[in-house]
C-alpha cells in the first residue's frame, strides 16, 4: 500500500495533465509529412536581350586624376644622387629635396648660421683680426652642448662618425660672419709618441722612357693612339700616407683629436688660430700655457700631417 501511494506520487511530480496535451501536439506534428512548395518560377534567360554597359564595365569616378612624377630611361640619378661636396643623398627636381639640398650645402662649404649666445667663453687671442673663438665643454649649458654637437656632424661627414666627441673633450668654434667655420676638439692625455721623420726627397720617382707615337712602312705613315696606364705603386709611395713612431712614449698634455675647417674658408690660418686657442693660458689647462711639443695629433690624414708638421716646425711631432 505505501509503495503504491509513493509510486502514484513520484508519477505525478514528473508528469501532469498539461504535459500529455502538449506531447500529443507533438506527436501529430512528427507524423506529418513534409510538403515543399515552390513560391517562385525560373525565367529563361533571353538570347536576344543586349547586356547594358554599367553592368558589365566597372565605372571609374570622375574626380581620379594622375601625375607623372619620373620618366625612368635606365639613368643613374633616377631616385638618389650624392652631392660630391657635402655628400647628401637627394632626389633632383624635387622641391623639397632642392631647398634641403641647398640649406645643407650652404651650411657645410660656408658654416652653421650661428647668433651668439648671452654668455659666452671667449678666447683671447692677440693674433685673431677678425671673427672669435669659443670654448665649450662638458659643464657649459645645454644649447651650448647640443650647437657642438651640431658642429662635430657636420665634421663627420670628412672624418668619419661615431669617434670624434666625449665627454672630456673641449670644442673649440670659431665663429666669422655668425657663422661657425672652424672646430677643434681636444682632449686630455698623458703621453704620445714621436712621429719618425721621413724626407719626400728620399722617395725615388720612376722615369718612364718616351716611346715614339709612329709607325712608317715606306711611304705610308701610321698615328700610334697612346692609352694612358695607372703606374705600379712603389712601396715607399705606398707607405708615404702612413705613420711610424718611436716605441717609446713621451710626455704630453693636450691630444688634439680632430680638427676641421669648412671648404670655403681654408687656407686662411683658421685652423692655427684654433691651435694657438688651445694653448692660451686658461683654455685647456688652467694656469698653464702649452709648447708646442705638448700638443700631439690623433689619426691625422694628409692634410693634418701636413698641418701639424707645419705648426710644430718638424717632422717629429707626437701623435697617439
Amino acid at each position: 500500500m505505501i509503495e503504491s501511494q509513493m509510486q502514484t506520487k513520484i508519477s505525478s511530480f514528473f508528469k501532469s495533465a498539461e504535459n500529455d496535451d502538449e506531447d500529443d501536439d507533438l506527436s501529430f506534428w512528427e507524423k506529418q509529412e513534409d510538403d515543399i512548395i515552390n513560391t517562385y518560377s525560373r525565367t529563361r534567360p533571353n538570347p536576344n536581350a543586349v547586356s547594358s554597359p554599367s553592368n558589365t564595365q566597372t565605372q571609374r569616378p570622375n574626380n581620379t586624376t594622375y601625375a607623372q612624377f619620373h620618366l625612368d630611361f635606365g639613368q643613374s640619378d633616377f631616385l638618389l644622387r650624392a652631392c660630391p661636396t657635402c655628400g647628401m643623398n637627394f632626389t633632383p627636381g624635387d622641391p623639397h629635396d632642392d631647398k634641403s639640398h641647398t640649406q645643407f650645402h650652404k651650411s657645410f662649404t660656408h658654416g652653421i648660421q650661428f647668433r651668439g649666445w648671452t654668455q659666452e667663453t671667449v678666447i683671447p687671442l692677440p693674433t685673431l683680426q677678425s671673427g672669435r673663438i669659443l670654448v665649450v665643454s662638458e659643464t657649459a649649458p645645454s644649447s651650448h652642448r647640443k650647437k657642438a654637437q651640431e658642429v662635430v656632424r657636420m665634421m663627420e661627414i670628412e672624418l668619419g662618425s661615431e669617434w670624434i666627441l666625449h665627454h672630456l673633450c673641449k670644442v673649440y668654434l670659431f665663429v666669422s660672419l655668425h657663422r661657425i667655420v672652424g672646430c677643434l676638439v681636444a682632449e686630455p692625455i698623458k703621453e704620445a709618441f714621436k712621429v719618425v721623420s721621413a724626407s719626400l726627397d728620399s722617395v725615388k720617382k720612376r722615369k718612364v722612357k718616351p716611346c715614339s707615337t709612329t709607325l712608317q712602312f715606306g711611304n705610308v705613315i701610321f698615328q700610334r693612339e697612346l692609352q694612358k696606364k695607372v703606374a705600379s705603386v712603389t712601396h715607399s709611395e705606398r707607405m708615404e700616407g702612413a705613420l711610424f713612431c718611436h716605441s717609446e712614449p713621451t710626455a704630453a698634455a693636450c691630444g688634439i683629436r680632430a680638427i676641421w675647417v669648412t671648404p670655403s674658408n681654408r687656407r686662411k690660418g683658421i685652423a692655427t688660430q684654433l691651435l694657438d686657442a688651445v694653448r692660451v693660458r686658461k683654455s685647456f689647462c688652467t694656469g698653464l700655457e702649452l709648447e708646442h711639443s705638448q700638443l700631439a695629433f690623433s689619426q691625422p690624414t694628409s692634410a693634418g700631417k701636413a698641418l701639424a708638421t707645419s705648426y710644430t716646425g718638424t717632422g717629429s711631432f707626437l701623435a697617439y
